[in-house]
């Protein structure tokens, strides 16, 4: 009498993941109902998110899972409260009239003694430590309309504090779960849009084939071209189908999560959605993927992460709020 072999863990996590993914995609929440409201004529623009469940992480089988682990494993997530997400993440007008009506100093402000912010500039095509470089002054020229860049997630913190009071509600940043479950959008995909890559200049300011004023191309890119090589307005791209801008690329989204590469191994994610926070926390989760990204990190499941001190003229934030 013949055996039958048991699938590998890989195989039996690879069906899970696409059967769940198949349940995330019939859930209406994600294609009806969009809401978007604002508390205050300061206020972001605000698009209503239900709760839901979905796979968090990338598949097995997906080429592009990152080395590290930081991806793995899959696993079924539920977030148990309805929120609320900034549209698009927050502009330079935006911010400015924070440090209009508080007189903020950021981060790259305030430190004389630091390099400014962490810049990618087509003068070398690097991301490098500058000097003097800050949130009015990126290395780039920008209009109201962009989103704010050269911010640290302290600094975004300041600005949640002051949208509250201003609103009335209590601001914050989203968890690394509740922004993975908004960008995903219903979605059982590689990319909001689907799997194919090169669908992402209808939907996302990343790295693509636009060439730069020199020639130069990105070593990693979208197999397509928008005609602009770096950062864009927010909102220039189509939507996800739950109403939300720019969750994948132009800048990388600060969440409010203690980042930790092997969270997702150690099981050490809260089950209901909320965000993992630790005393002494060194590190805060970034997500989405930039203007600079190629396909790998501008994946849904993708995350990373930085000192909370850290800016970068590719680093940006959206708001969020318990509804």
């Amino acid at each position: 009498m013949k055996t039958m072999a048991h699938p590998s863990r890989n195989a039996r996590l690879a069906r899970a993941f696409f059967l769940l993914a198949l349940a995330t995609v019939a859930q209406p929440q994600a294609l009806a109902d969009v809401r978007s409201f604002k508390d205050c004529p300061d206020c972001p623009l605000l698009v209503a998110i239900e709760p839901g469940s979905f796979v968090m992480g990338s598949a097995p089988n997906d080429a592009d899972q990152a080395k590290d682990g930081r991806e793995a494993p899959a696993h079924p997530v539920r977030v148990e409260r309805r929120f609320a997400l900034g549209r698009t993440e927050v502009s330079v007008g935006e911010f400015a009239r924070f440090v209009a009506a508080t007189g903020h100093v950021t981060s790259a402000e305030a430190d004389a003694t630091a390099p400014g912010c962490l810049a990618w500039l087509a003068q070398d095509h690097t991301l490098t430590a500058r000097p003097r470089l800050q949130w009015r002054a990126p290395g780039y020229a920008q209009r109201d309309d962009h989103p704010v860049v050269c911010v640290s997630w302290n600094d975004a913190q300041a600005y949640l504090a002051w949208l509250s009071q201003r609103a009335g509600h209590t601001y914050r940043l989203p968890s690394e779960t509740e922004w993975e479950l908004a960008a995903r959008a219903g979605t059982g995909t590689r990319w909001p849009w689907g799997n194919d890559p090169a669908q992402a200049c209808l939907h996302a300011k990343v790295a693509d084939a636009t060439p730069h004023a020199d020639g130069w191309q990105w070593p990693e890119r979208h197999d397509c071209s928008d005609g602009h090589p770096g950062v864009a307005p927010v909102g220039s791209y189509r939507a996800t189908a739950n109403g939300l801008h720019d969750m994948i690329g132009n800048v990388w989204e600060w969440v409010q999560d203690c980042y930790a590469a092997d969270a997702y191994a150690r099981q050490d994610m809260p089950a209901d959605g909320s965000a993992r926070e630790l005393a002494g926390c060194t590190a805060r989760g970034l997500r989405g993927g930039a203007w600079i990204s190629g396909p790998g990190r501008t994946r849904p499941a993708y995350r990373g992460g930085y000192g909370p001190e850290t800016r970068a003229n590719v680093f940006g934030f959206r708001v969020a709020r318990s509804l």
